[in-house]
């Protein structure tokens, strides 16, 4: 089955969040999410895999848009995130159909009752007397004083908004009603609720206390039958609840009942949210919202996952967990806050292309910038202008044109400043002939320096693995083939990685890359005294003789200029497929060992000899693909292997 892709709408808003905020908690890899909004700083899109701007839901052009998105980022299912925009998606849904989108909403016509707030009891007759009482303006002219104090609300209003207390007839003639109010009986705390007394105290003070109020969610499936339910008491600060806590459905029961005989007949599906309060005549309710609620994502982390239940196992039909709200524990909502990488559309720049007197360029900080790989790359990156290059080795660089340049031992003490680093690309480790000790030292360090690192929140952290991770195999290697590390040098490699993964599950400012690199092949010192075939390239290129076996035997070697260019091209984009994503990195093709001494003698007129082996000491071929790197993230290499056996003519 094919990964879903959600689009998460109105991102930007509580709910949003708290859409996302389940998500994180479904099974690993089971969705890829895409947070939809018009606010490109919008705290929701950073926890999204990938994000994208689209028109308000009010605006001209807002559904066509929608669907363009969506078919650029395979969005096959759309989850309101505001009341009116899941009113516009549900009056759409016949058209987002025809794209193959689906719409996570109830019926149009439900969604339409539940915004008119003064027709419930007989929209929901089934359940009218749990119902607060609402009343026009007009009718309220002719009532006496003890329908008095009232809330006076928008009609179709969400989210506690616009609401204000009318204490008294003098109140109601003092206001120029618009006829877009309703005027609704006020559920008072039961007597016996230790709040009941501080409440009523505040309607003497035209203040409408947010207390005691339960949220009661409900959840249907495709024949309108009730699945899962739970019911939470809520503390609120301007309409948004900051504390919640589990409360027994038995004195819900009788509501829940007559309820759910009501959506039956509306063909309800999804979630549904009541929101009432215990009063001296049993539960009342005052509004009702068919969508996901600010506090679904609390809910989520309390056992209901609301959200992975309805899309996973109502709509995939995928085993999932039926949401059971935990009773041993209350969840709490309090301000956020996180860095994120600011668009550069939004920056303010000068006309020197400085901002504040601090250059807008991307700040890299390369580990390993000494070592044979590092130190190409960092040519490249001093040599672009869009770079602040920052470095961390053993011994400090002393190239010049490095903005900063450490040791790993003031990094990790914590006398290193490395604030406002964007990318980190980490390709310090020891080399593959060293001792298994010096791998698995390799694997503290780099622990260290990444913790060191993520303290700072990089928006992006690149860790440069190895194609050996896989081992040797009679198919081509994707990223998603089994792996099977036959040294300890691919042991460490492979623990790193795991390492990686773990860290991206704990955070949502920083993005992981993982590039597990080919053998690299060419005609530099290093690579001719450590990588077998750049050996024998040089050998033949000086004219001499060599011997070898296995002509047969097939190893992924990429050209050393491609390796460098795969490294700087993911140094520079910004996108990514989720925070954590594995990417192989090789050549175009991988010709036999044999079809390279071929060549090799081809183009640089030199001869070899073949050594006999034993048949049972052949090994397998080492094969990875780069189709993900061509296709998800444009990068193609540009060398072959004749270009590559071309380099090492003296």
């Amino acid at each position: 089955m094919d990964k879903l892709v959600i689009g998460i709408c109105s991102i930007g808003s509580g709910v949003g969040q708290s859409v996302i905020d389940s998500c994180k908690l479904f099974k690993p890899g089971a969705v890829q999410t895409v947070g939809l909004g018009n606010t490109p700083s919008a705290f929701g899109a950073t926890e999204c895999d990938r994000s994208r701007l689209i028109p308000g839901y009010h605006d001209d052009g807002y559904i066509e848009r929608l669907i363009e998105v969506a078919a650029e980022e395979n969005i096959t299912l759309l989850i309101p995130g505001h009341d009116d925009e899941a009113y516009v998606l549900a009056k759409n849904r016949e058209k987002l159909g025809g794209h193959g989108i689906g719409v996570l909403a109830a019926p149009e016509a439900l969604i339409a009752m539940c915004r008119d707030k003064y027709s419930y009891t007989a929209a929901f007759q089934e359940a009218a007397p749990f119902f607060v009482r609402s009343y026009t303006y007009q009718q309220l002219l002719g009532a006496g004083e003890d329908v008095f104090p009232l809330i006076r609300k928008p009609r179709s209003g969400y989210a506690s908004k616009s609401i204000s207390v009318i204490a008294d007839r003098r109140s109601l003639t003092a206001i120029d009603d618009d006829g877009n109010h309703i005027y609704q009986e006020i559920a008072m705390p039961a007597s016996d609720d230790e709040l009941a007394v501080e409440y009523r105290s505040s309607l003497l003070r035209g203040e409408n206390r947010q207390v005691s109020e339960i949220s009661l969610q409900l959840i249907f499936d495709r024949s309108s039958t009730l699945q899962a339910c739970c019911a939470t008491t809520n503390r609120l600060a301007n309409g948004v609840p900051i504390e919640i806590f589990p409360l027994d459905l038995t004195p819900l029961n009788p509501f829940i009942e007559a309820f759910c005989r009501s959506m039956l007949r509306w063909g309800a599906f999804g979630p549904i949210n009541v929101q009432g309060r215990m009063t001296d005549a049993g539960f009342k309710v005052f509004e009702i919202n068919p969508r996901f609620t600010g506090i679904t994502g609390l809910r989520a982390k309390l056992g209901f996952n609301e959200v992975e239940y309805v899309v996973m196992g109502l709509l995939m039909k995928q085993p999932c967990l039926r949401p059971h709200l935990s009773s041993r524990h209350a969840g709490v909502r309090q301000v956020a806050s996180k860095k994120i990488d600011l668009p550069p559309s939004l920056r303010p720049v000068s006309d020197s292309g400085r901002c504040g007197g601090v250059s807008v360029a991307k700040r890299v900080l390369l580990s390993g910038s000494t070592g044979l790989l590092g130190g190409l790359l960092l040519d490249r990156l001093l040599s672009d202008n869009g770079f602040e290059v920052y470095t961390v080795d053993r011994h400090r660089n002393e190239r010049q044109g490095i903005r900063q340049a450490y040791r790993f031992e003031e990094l990790l003490s914590g006398v290193a400043d490395i604030r406002g680093i964007d990318v980190v690309l980490h390709g310090a480790f020891a080399r593959p002939h060293h001792r298994p000790a010096d791998h698995f030292a390799a694997i503290q360090t780099s622990m260290e320096f990444l913790q060191a690192c993520l303290r700072m929140a990089p928006a992006k952290i690149i860790f440069i693995s190895s194609q050996s991770v896989y081992g040797n195999s009679k198919d081509v290697l994707s990223e998603a083939s089994s792996l099977y590390p036959e040294t300890s040098y691919a042991q460490a490699k492979v623990l790193m990685e795991d390492h990686l993964r773990s860290l991206s599950q704990m955070t949502r400012e920083t993005r992981f890359t993982i590039l597990r690199l080919s053998s690299v092949m060419g005609p530099l010192d290093a690579l001719v005294e450590q990588e077998a075939y750049s050996s024998m390239m040089s050998i033949l290129a000086d004219g001499g003789d060599v011997s070898a076996r296995h002509l047969s035997r097939r190893i992924s070697k990429i050209d050393y200029r491609d390796a460098v260019d795969a490294l700087l091209h993911f140094t520079k984009i910004e996108s990514q497929n989720g925070f954590f994503d594995i990417v192989n990195i090789g050549p175009g093709s991988t010709p036999s060992l044999g079809e390279v001494l071929d060549a090799a003698i081809d183009r640089l007129g030199a001869s070899y000899r073949v050594m006999e082996a034993q048949s049972e000491d052949v090994p397998g071929d080492l094969i990875i693909s780069s189709h993900k790197a061509h296709q998800e993230y444009h990068w193609y290499p540009r060398h072959d292997m004749q270009s590559t056996i071309d380099s090492f003519r003296k």
